[in-house]
């Protein structure tokens, strides 16, 4: 009897060690992603401002890139895209 109470706590014990270890081992993961994305969007917008003052360099203005078919946003687009010079 009592070697199968120590198998079960045993069995218990190592479930409890396994799931813990998966959890830190998401919760590691989640935060990794969590910086890659916050990195991404600080490029993105680096990007974005980049193409911006070159798009002002060129003679657009700010308001102009607001239009959904305007040539300002599509200059930026393209450039976002490392499409424009």
């Amino acid at each position: 009897m009592r070697i199968m109470l120590a198998t079960a706590a045993a069995a218990a014990l190592a479930v409890s060690v396994a799931t813990s270890t998966a959890v830190f081992a998401q919760k590691k993961n989640t935060d990794a992603a969590r910086g890659s994305r916050a990195e991404a969007r600080e490029s993105l917008n680096d990007s974005f401002n980049r193409c911006v003052s070159l798009a002002k360099e060129r003679g657009f203005a700010r308001s102009d890139i607001g239009g959904q078919t305007s040539p300002a946003k599509s200059f930026v687009i393209r450039c976002m895209q490392g499409k424009q010079r």
